[in-house]
C-alpha cells in the first residue's frame, strides 16, 4: 500500500500594486557653483516604483539644465532630463523605473547661487509579494 503525502504548493512571487505617489521635493539652495541636487532615500528590497510624470522647475532667473539619474551621477546612470530646467514636464506612458534599493537623484546645473529646484513627482508604487 503507498501513502501519497501532501505535497508543499510552490511559493510564487510577483509585484503588486500597492500605492500611488504624488509628492514634491526641494533641493537646498545652489551653491556658487549653479548646483541643486535632490537626492530621495533608496527604495528598499521589495519596493520599486513606476514614474509615470514629473515636473522640474526652479525659482531663478537662469537657464539651468536638469539631469535624472538612477543612484548615482555617472553617465550609465543617466534616466533623464531637460535643457529646460526652469520648467518642464515629463511623461513616461509605460512608466520610468526606479529598481528596488535604489535611488533617484535630480541634478540641475547652470543655477544661480541660492536658486531652489523642485521636482513633483507622480509613480505607481509595487511591492514585492509572496504567496
Amino acid at each position: 500500500m503507498t501513502v501519497l503525502l501532501p505535497q508543499p504548493i510552490p511559493s510564487t512571487s510577483g509585484w503588486q500594486l500597492v500605492d500611488w505617489l504624488d509628492d514634491s521635493y526641494s533641493s537646498a539652495p545652489a551653491g556658487s557653483g549653479g548646483t541643486a541636487t535632490i537626492t530621495l532615500p533608496s527604495l528598499d528590497t521589495v519596493t520599486r516604483w513606476q514614474l509615470t510624470h514629473a515636473v522640474a522647475f526652479c525659482s531663478t532667473t537662469a537657464n539651468p539644465a536638469m539631469r535624472m539619474y538612477l543612484s548615482s551621477t555617472v553617465p550609465n546612470q543617466l534616466r533623464d532630463g531637460t535643457d529646460a530646467g526652469a520648467f518642464n514636464v515629463a511623461d513616461w506612458p509605460m512608466g520610468l523605473m526606479v529598481p528596488p534599493s535604489q535611488s533617484l537623484i535630480a541634478v540641475w546645473s547652470g543655477c544661480n547661487a541660492g536658486d531652489v529646484a523642485t521636482l513633483n513627482l507622480q509613480a505607481n508604487i509595487y511591492r514585492l509579494t509572496t504567496s
